[in-house]
């Protein structure tokens, strides 16, 4: 049984089975440090990737954060002459490099190091939370070696996005689009740029590996819908852009799984239109807000459908309702137990604004790419029937989804 945030166990704790296709990867927090200078921490767990123990690894750096509002428009706008059939690799990055910086940070452990990337001409820039967390100090450096002091505006570490702003942005330098995350494939090109191990503005390429995974936040919030690339992504990284071959960012850079602490070819990104709402409220009133429906669901399996007479449909049964979210408010039906190995009697989600909806990530996907206060309808099969209910997004309690 999930929720749009957290999956859980039917039993409600907090440690699901993996889901069909590997989605999803596990972290514990333990912190390394690696190299002297920059003084990269590394959060670590473990977890099993086809046999043995597999590290997850984010830098932990202090420092920078980054938004994703009005930019989006203005940014989008510049590129309207990007040709459909995608640029180059090398004309990527000749384009995209100047924007993407270095975020060098001052804690009471010593310094960090990350990367992150200028979405507006304000100033604002968009990391990881991990990357600016418990910084006292924040250094943003552009790619021609222009320094700029970086105040961090706002941390959410339950989707791991944070925003910094500086007050000049360097002449010449364009901000970077940002793209849209729902429509990947597998298979899909892509470029990742960034400072791993403080090697500034490195770039390596590779494919979306694989859609759709679910990893875990520092705060041990589960972010859903986590794109896997085989792009090179080492320590340092964290924060920096994943780019589509039309030079716009879907995705934030965060982690990879590892057995040696270093990239074997399985790294993770946040994907950007999970992120875009989350910077959008951070820049609007420095605190993060997350669009929020209050249920929790169990995927239409084959099985479950012979079990509850609906052979042939696909869809989310509605296992339970939080009673202040929107979807009680709509008068959404839950089922008669939530526990139960068949949950009968909960109205089966088969769309969200006319999306065909499969399993929780569909929703989570949905629902976490709009605002609160946005108004979304949803379709359900209520006793064989067809309804249509139409909800307002609300911000998302403190004591939902959280690690207990």
């Amino acid at each position: 049984m999930q929720d749009e945030t957290n999956p859980t166990t039917p039993d409600g704790g907090n440690t699901p089975p993996k889901p069909k296709g590997m989605k999803r990867v596990g972290a514990i927090a333990l912190p390394a440090v690696v190299g002297a200078v920059t003084a990269l921490a590394v959060l670590a767990g473990t977890g099993q990737l086809g046999g043995g123990d597999t590290t997850i690894i984010r830098e932990t750096a202090s420092g920078v954060t980054t938004s994703v509002s009005s930019a989006r428009d203005a940014a989008t706008e510049a590129e309207s002459a990007v040709p459909s059939k995608g640029l180059s690799v090398a004309e990527v990055v000749k384009r995209k490099s100047p924007a993407v910086v270095s975020i060098s940070n001052e804690t009471t452990q010593g310094g960090s190091l990350g990367s992150g990337f200028l979405i507006d001409a304000a100033g604002h820039i968009i990391t990881n939370a991990h990357v600016v967390d418990s910084a006292s100090k924040t250094t943003v450096t552009f790619e021609d070696g222009t320094e700029a002091k970086g105040t961090i505006l706002g941390v959410d570490t339950s989707t791991d996005v944070a925003v910094v702003k500086i007050d000049t942005v360097p002449t010449g330098v364009s901000p970077l689009p940002l793209g849209n995350s729902g429509g990947l494939t597998v298979g899909q090109e892509v470029v990742a740029i960034g400072n791993p191990y403080g090697y500034a503005g490195t770039a390596t390429t590779g494919i979306v590996s694989a859609l759709e995974r679910v990893i875990e936040s520092p705060s041990g919030f589960t972010i859903q819908n986590a794109i896997q690339t085989d792009a090179a992504i080492n320590q340092g990284n964290s924060g920096g852009p994943l780019f589509d071959r039309d030079g716009r960012v879907i995705g934030i850079n965060s982690q990879i799984a590892s057995k040696n602490g270093g990239n074997v070819g399985i790294g993770f990104a946040v994907p950007i239109d999970t992120v875009r709402p989350i910077v959008a409220s951070i820049i609007a009133s420095g605190k993060a807000q997350h669009a929020w429906i209050g249920i929790q669901g169990r995927e239409l399996t084959p099985g479950l459908a012979e079990k509850l007479g609906l052979v042939g449909k696909r869809g989310v049964i509605v296992a339970s309702l939080d009673d202040r979210g929107p979807a009680n408010d709509a008068g959404m039906k839950a089922a008669d137990s939530a526990d139960a190995a068949v949950p009968k009697g909960g109205d089966l989600i088969v769309a969200i604004n006319g999306t065909p909806i499969a399993d929780m990530a569909d929703v989570s996907k949905a629902v976490a790419s709009r605002k609160v206060g946005d108004q979304i309808t949803i379709t359900v099969l209520r006793d064989g029937k067809s309804e249509t209910l139409t909800l307002t997004l609300k911000d998302r309690p403190a004591d939902v989804g959280a690690k207990k």
